[in-house]
Protein backbone atom coordinates (compact mmCIF):
# COMPACT_ATOMS: atom_id res chain seq x y z
CA UNK A 1 0.00 0.00 0.00
CA UNK A 2 1.22 3.24 -0.54
CA UNK A 3 0.81 6.93 0.24
CA UNK A 4 0.35 9.72 -2.19
CA UNK A 5 1.57 13.07 -1.67
CA UNK A 6 1.12 15.92 -3.53
CA UNK A 7 1.86 19.47 -4.30
CA UNK A 8 0.81 22.40 -6.14
CA UNK A 9 1.34 26.25 -6.33
CA UNK A 10 -2.71 27.36 -7.11
CA UNK A 11 -1.11 30.70 -7.81
CA UNK A 12 -4.22 32.36 -6.23
CA UNK A 13 -6.91 29.52 -4.51
CA UNK A 14 -9.91 31.52 -5.42
CA UNK A 15 -8.93 31.64 -8.95
CA UNK A 16 -7.74 28.22 -9.49
CA UNK A 17 -10.93 27.59 -7.68
CA UNK A 18 -12.70 29.08 -10.61
CA UNK A 19 -10.83 26.60 -13.03
CA UNK A 20 -11.81 23.14 -11.31
CA UNK A 21 -9.25 22.89 -8.70
CA UNK A 22 -11.95 21.20 -6.59
CA UNK A 23 -12.68 18.56 -9.12
CA UNK A 24 -9.28 17.89 -9.18
CA UNK A 25 -8.91 17.64 -5.46
CA UNK A 26 -11.73 15.11 -5.14
CA UNK A 27 -9.81 13.01 -8.14
CA UNK A 28 -6.53 13.12 -6.78
CA UNK A 29 -6.44 10.48 -4.62
CA UNK A 30 -3.84 11.74 -2.40
CA UNK A 31 -3.75 11.51 1.22
CA UNK A 32 -2.01 14.81 2.03
CA UNK A 33 -1.73 18.03 -0.17
CA UNK A 34 0.23 20.69 0.08
CA UNK A 35 -0.57 24.16 -1.78
CA UNK A 36 1.19 27.30 -2.25
CA UNK A 37 0.75 30.57 -2.96
CA UNK A 38 -2.68 30.45 -2.18
CA UNK A 39 -3.13 34.32 -1.16
CA UNK A 40 -6.00 34.42 1.07
CA UNK A 41 -7.36 34.47 4.80
CA UNK A 42 -9.73 32.59 5.87
CA UNK A 43 -12.71 34.61 6.16
CA UNK A 44 -12.09 34.68 2.22
CA UNK A 45 -11.69 30.91 1.21
CA UNK A 46 -14.05 29.03 -0.84
CA UNK A 47 -16.04 26.43 0.95
CA UNK A 48 -16.13 24.43 -1.31
CA UNK A 49 -12.73 23.37 -0.39
CA UNK A 50 -13.91 21.85 3.16
CA UNK A 51 -16.68 20.21 1.38
CA UNK A 52 -14.37 17.20 -0.04
CA UNK A 53 -15.05 14.55 2.58
CA UNK A 54 -11.87 12.95 1.70
CA UNK A 55 -9.73 15.85 3.20
CA UNK A 56 -11.34 16.39 6.61
CA UNK A 57 -8.12 18.17 7.79
CA UNK A 58 -7.20 21.55 6.69
CA UNK A 59 -4.63 23.72 7.56
CA UNK A 60 -4.40 27.36 6.62
CA UNK A 61 -1.07 29.82 7.33
CA UNK A 62 -1.69 33.02 5.88
CA UNK A 63 0.10 36.15 5.48
CA UNK A 64 0.20 39.02 8.06
CA UNK A 65 2.27 41.14 6.24
CA UNK A 66 -0.11 41.71 3.87
CA UNK A 67 -3.75 40.90 2.53
CA UNK A 68 -3.59 38.41 -0.86
CA UNK A 69 0.01 37.60 -0.04
CA UNK A 70 1.86 34.54 -0.35
CA UNK A 71 0.15 31.71 2.19
CA UNK A 72 0.42 28.03 2.06
CA UNK A 73 -2.11 25.24 3.07
CA UNK A 74 -2.05 21.34 4.07
CA UNK A 75 -4.82 19.39 3.46
CA UNK A 76 -4.86 15.40 4.92
CA UNK A 77 -7.14 12.52 5.32
CA UNK A 78 -5.93 11.77 8.62
CA UNK A 79 -4.74 14.11 11.40
CA UNK A 80 -1.77 15.57 11.93
CA UNK A 81 -0.47 15.10 15.56
CA UNK A 82 0.62 18.75 14.86
CA UNK A 83 1.58 21.33 12.76
CA UNK A 84 4.05 23.75 12.98
CA UNK A 85 3.53 26.89 11.41
CA UNK A 86 7.03 29.33 12.40
CA UNK A 87 10.82 29.39 11.70
CA UNK A 88 11.02 31.32 14.56
CA UNK A 89 12.44 34.68 13.10
CA UNK A 90 9.70 37.30 12.48
CA UNK A 91 10.77 38.34 9.03
CA UNK A 92 10.51 35.04 7.44
CA UNK A 93 7.16 34.20 9.61
CA UNK A 94 5.10 36.93 8.47
CA UNK A 95 5.04 35.88 5.09
CA UNK A 96 3.05 33.09 5.65
CA UNK A 97 5.60 30.55 4.01
CA UNK A 98 6.00 27.31 5.85
CA UNK A 99 3.63 24.74 7.40
CA UNK A 100 6.14 21.68 9.27
CA UNK A 101 3.16 18.80 10.07
CA UNK A 102 3.95 15.60 11.90
CA UNK A 103 2.37 12.31 11.35
CA UNK A 104 2.69 9.12 13.07
CA UNK A 105 5.61 8.18 11.28
CA UNK A 106 6.41 11.01 8.91
CA UNK A 107 7.22 15.01 9.00
CA UNK A 108 6.08 17.24 6.31
CA UNK A 109 6.81 20.42 5.24
CA UNK A 110 4.96 22.73 2.77
CA UNK A 111 6.75 25.55 1.91
CA UNK A 112 6.31 28.37 -0.18
CA UNK A 113 10.08 29.36 -0.80
CA UNK A 114 10.21 33.50 -1.69
CA UNK A 115 11.92 34.27 -5.60
CA UNK A 116 14.62 36.48 -5.52
CA UNK A 117 13.80 38.68 -7.58
CA UNK A 118 13.78 42.50 -6.05
CA UNK A 119 10.75 44.75 -7.00
CA UNK A 120 12.72 45.83 -9.98
CA UNK A 121 13.56 42.28 -10.84
CA UNK A 122 16.91 43.24 -9.76
CA UNK A 123 17.46 40.15 -8.11
CA UNK A 124 17.54 42.00 -4.46
CA UNK A 125 15.29 39.20 -2.46
CA UNK A 126 18.26 36.62 -3.40
CA UNK A 127 19.67 37.13 0.59
CA UNK A 128 16.52 36.93 2.21
CA UNK A 129 15.86 33.75 -0.12
CA UNK A 130 18.95 32.12 0.76
CA UNK A 131 18.58 32.31 4.45
CA UNK A 132 14.82 31.68 4.45
CA UNK A 133 15.89 27.98 2.66
CA UNK A 134 18.57 27.73 4.90
CA UNK A 135 15.92 28.68 8.07
CA UNK A 136 13.85 25.94 6.39
CA UNK A 137 16.19 22.94 6.47
CA UNK A 138 17.50 23.96 9.96
CA UNK A 139 13.94 23.63 11.17
CA UNK A 140 13.14 20.66 9.45
CA UNK A 141 16.79 19.05 10.78
CA UNK A 142 16.05 19.84 14.10
CA UNK A 143 12.47 18.16 13.77
CA UNK A 144 14.37 14.77 12.61
CA UNK A 145 16.12 15.05 15.52
CA UNK A 146 13.43 15.43 17.99
CA UNK A 147 11.22 12.94 16.57
CA UNK A 148 13.68 10.03 14.79
CA UNK A 149 11.46 10.46 12.12
CA UNK A 150 11.85 10.65 8.07
CA UNK A 151 10.79 14.28 6.34
CA UNK A 152 9.18 15.51 3.32
CA UNK A 153 10.20 18.86 2.30
CA UNK A 154 7.91 19.90 -0.87
CA UNK A 155 6.65 22.90 -2.41
CA UNK A 156 7.62 25.81 -4.51
CA UNK A 157 11.17 26.22 -4.35
CA UNK A 158 12.01 29.02 -6.99
CA UNK A 159 15.39 27.43 -7.82
CA UNK A 160 15.69 25.09 -10.99
CA UNK A 161 18.36 22.62 -9.48
CA UNK A 162 19.99 21.95 -13.09
CA UNK A 163 20.38 23.12 -16.48
CA UNK A 164 18.26 19.69 -17.22
CA UNK A 165 15.02 21.86 -15.18
CA UNK A 166 14.63 24.94 -17.42
CA UNK A 167 14.21 25.20 -20.84
CA UNK A 168 16.89 27.92 -21.35
CA UNK A 169 19.64 28.06 -18.86
CA UNK A 170 22.13 29.32 -20.52
CA UNK A 171 19.58 32.87 -20.80
CA UNK A 172 18.88 32.86 -17.53
CA UNK A 173 21.89 32.63 -15.77
CA UNK A 174 21.26 35.84 -14.38
CA UNK A 175 17.94 35.09 -13.35
CA UNK A 176 16.77 34.33 -9.92
CA UNK A 177 15.82 30.85 -9.73
CA UNK A 178 18.71 29.89 -12.16
CA UNK A 179 21.67 31.82 -10.33
CA UNK A 180 24.55 30.13 -9.63
CA UNK A 181 24.43 30.85 -5.74
CA UNK A 182 21.16 29.97 -5.41
CA UNK A 183 21.44 26.87 -7.16
CA UNK A 184 24.63 26.01 -4.79
CA UNK A 185 22.92 27.00 -2.02
CA UNK A 186 20.27 24.43 -2.36
CA UNK A 187 22.97 21.63 -3.28
CA UNK A 188 24.46 22.74 0.31
CA UNK A 189 21.22 22.04 1.67
CA UNK A 190 20.28 19.11 -0.02
CA UNK A 191 24.03 17.78 0.83
CA UNK A 192 22.79 17.66 4.59
CA UNK A 193 20.97 14.65 4.17
CA UNK A 194 18.07 15.50 1.45
CA UNK A 195 17.53 13.92 -1.81
CA UNK A 196 15.32 15.45 -4.94
CA UNK A 197 13.04 12.07 -5.79
CA UNK A 198 11.98 13.72 -9.20
CA UNK A 199 15.60 13.65 -10.68
CA UNK A 200 16.92 10.49 -8.26
CA UNK A 201 14.44 8.48 -10.20
CA UNK A 202 14.57 10.26 -13.44
CA UNK A 203 17.70 10.88 -14.50
CA UNK A 204 17.71 12.34 -17.65
CA UNK A 205 13.87 12.96 -18.26
CA UNK A 206 13.06 16.46 -19.26
CA UNK A 207 9.82 17.95 -17.32
CA UNK A 208 8.58 21.28 -16.04
CA UNK A 209 6.49 22.08 -13.46
CA UNK A 210 6.42 26.04 -13.87
CA UNK A 211 5.31 28.67 -17.22
CA UNK A 212 5.89 32.08 -17.77
CA UNK A 213 1.82 33.62 -18.42
CA UNK A 214 3.09 34.79 -21.87
CA UNK A 215 1.23 33.79 -24.45
CA UNK A 216 2.01 29.96 -26.19
CA UNK A 217 4.58 29.54 -23.60
CA UNK A 218 3.11 26.50 -21.98
CA UNK A 219 1.88 25.71 -25.20
CA UNK A 220 5.75 25.17 -26.68
CA UNK A 221 7.09 24.09 -22.94
CA UNK A 222 9.51 26.22 -22.60
CA UNK A 223 9.32 26.17 -18.54
CA UNK A 224 11.09 25.53 -15.50
CA UNK A 225 11.21 22.83 -12.88
CA UNK A 226 10.81 24.82 -9.72
CA UNK A 227 8.19 22.55 -7.49
CA UNK A 228 10.28 19.74 -5.96
CA UNK A 229 9.40 16.98 -3.95
CA UNK A 230 12.60 16.58 -1.06
CA UNK A 231 12.88 13.87 0.84
CA UNK A 232 14.83 12.59 3.54
CA UNK A 233 17.48 10.26 2.95
CA UNK A 234 16.50 7.66 4.99
CA UNK A 235 12.94 8.03 3.60
CA UNK A 236 14.08 7.44 -0.56
CA UNK A 237 14.45 3.97 -0.33
CA UNK A 238 10.21 3.95 0.41
CA UNK A 239 9.93 6.08 -2.88
CA UNK A 240 7.87 4.61 -5.27
CA UNK A 241 7.35 6.66 -7.37
CA UNK A 242 7.64 10.65 -8.13
CA UNK A 243 6.06 12.56 -11.13
CA UNK A 244 4.95 15.84 -12.32
CA UNK A 245 1.43 16.39 -13.13
CA UNK A 246 1.77 18.84 -16.42
CA UNK A 247 -1.73 17.98 -18.06
CA UNK A 248 -3.29 19.43 -14.96
CA UNK A 249 -4.55 23.46 -15.73
CA UNK A 250 -5.91 25.87 -13.27
CA UNK A 251 -2.78 27.52 -12.62
CA UNK A 252 0.85 28.94 -14.00
CA UNK A 253 2.65 25.93 -11.88
CA UNK A 254 1.12 22.02 -12.37
CA UNK A 255 1.07 19.76 -9.59
CA UNK A 256 4.25 17.27 -8.26
CA UNK A 257 3.68 14.46 -6.13
CA UNK A 258 5.14 11.32 -5.05
CA UNK A 259 4.09 7.74 -3.84
CA UNK A 260 5.70 6.05 -0.74
CA UNK A 261 5.10 2.99 0.88
CA UNK A 262 3.43 2.96 4.01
Amino acid sequence: MARRILSWNVNGIRACVGKGFVDWLRQSRADIVGLQETRVDAARLPPEIRSVRRFPHFHLQEASSKKGYSGVALLSRHAPQEVQTVLDRPRFDREGRFQLARFDDLLVANVYFPNGSGKDRDNGRVPYKLAFTRRVFEVVDQARAETGLPAVIMGDFNTAPEAIDLARPRANEKTSGFLPRERKALAACLARGYVDTFRALHTEEVRYSWWSSRFGVREKNIGWRIDLMVVSQDLLPRVRASFVLTDVPGSDHCPVGIEIED
